[in-house]
């Protein structure tokens, strides 16, 4: 009897007890453990899991996604689609990557853009790549005097002629007195306040209006490139010199006894009596290479002559 009383008298103190953690010295024991934080964790909500990541689908806590402009914006092995970095793996080359991706300037596998190109050979048949897009040569230069005063025609680009970096536009640095293309970047983190990481070159975002600078035009892609489009040097014979003429946007000297020794008595830089009895420099008349292709592996098409 006094052993049920006892056990009568215990049950409301277990029952208080019941909801009461208890610790212990041994295995098991000691604080319970802290919230389950970090990738695999499982979640409701988004607060649920640490910083940088998300409750994904699944009820797990998972990297949030990385908001983006364009493919540099993103770590390799990523690549920027509509918005957000999105994994694709490494590579060496296009034939590393999955249908219809190339392999980009960070070695990541990135979707090919219709019309963007790394050089001629990622264009059609007779077109050229000027500042990563596939061109109507007619729509680029061959030749010096088709950029305008202090530019040159350097592979298809109308580019600046330079004594150093700060002559050139963006994403270019001056080689060897001639503007070109630098290699600045593997990610936008390396680049200016505004600026993103393109083809490896760092360019300011020109999307929804943003001024360029003034030796910039805003590209097919938004982004601020270094202006790459033929100047002609006149539109009519008033803007040439008296007894000179226009034609396809240069000042001409005509030779009308078509010979070249009345040429050269004019000007010894064009010496060839044309046809059209006007004066040509001997690469206008007989070219080397209209395209960098038509020249040696290193080699630029510079006013249509090899080097």
């Amino acid at each position: 009897m006094t052993k049920l009383r006892g056990t009568l008298l215990a049950l409301p103190m277990l029952a208080l007890l019941a909801g009461c953690p208890i610790y212990g010295d041994g295995d098991g024991g000691g604080p319970p453990p802290g919230p389950c934080v970090g990738p695999g964790c499982a979640c409701t909500f988004d607060r649920d899991c640490a910083g940088g990541e998300r409750c994904g689908d699944g009820g797990f806590c998972e990297p949030a996604p990385t908001a983006c402009r364009t493919h540099g914006d993103c770590e390799v092995g990523d690549y920027c689609e509509a918005t957000t970095c999105t994994g694709s793996g490494t590579c060496g080359a296009d034939a590393d990557c999955d249908g219809g991706f190339i392999c980009d300037f960070r070695g990541t596998c990135v979707p090919a853009t219709e019309g963007a190109c790394r050089d001629a050979a990622d264009c059609g048949a007779g077109d050229v790549c000027v500042e990563n897009f596939c061109r109507n040569p007619a729509d680029a230069c061959q030749f010096n005097y088709q950029c305008g005063a202090g530019r040159a025609c350097v592979d298809n680009h109308c580019t600046e002629i330079c004594m150093d970096d700060a002559d050139c536009g963006a994403g270019a640095s001056c080689q060897g007195s001639f503007c070109r293309p630098a290699t600045e970047c593997t990610h936008s983190r390396e680049c200016g306040g505004g600026e993103h990481c393109v083809e490896g070159r760092c360019l300011a975002d020109c999307a929804g209006g943003g001024a360029c600078g003034a030796l910039d035009l805003c590209g097919e892609d938004d982004f601020c490139r270094p202006d790459w489009q033929p100047r002609p040097f006149c539109t009519g014979d008033s803007d040439c010199a008296t007894g000179h003429v226009c034609r396809d946007g240069a000042c001409r000297t005509p030779c009308p006894t078509g010979t070249d020794m009345e040429c050269r008595t004019f000007d010894a830089q064009l010496p060839v009596c044309a046809t059209d009895d006007l004066c040509y420099s001997t690469n206008e008349t007989m070219p080397e290479c209209a395209t960098p292709a038509e020249c040696a592996p290193g080699d630029s098409c510079i006013d249509a002559i090899c080097r």
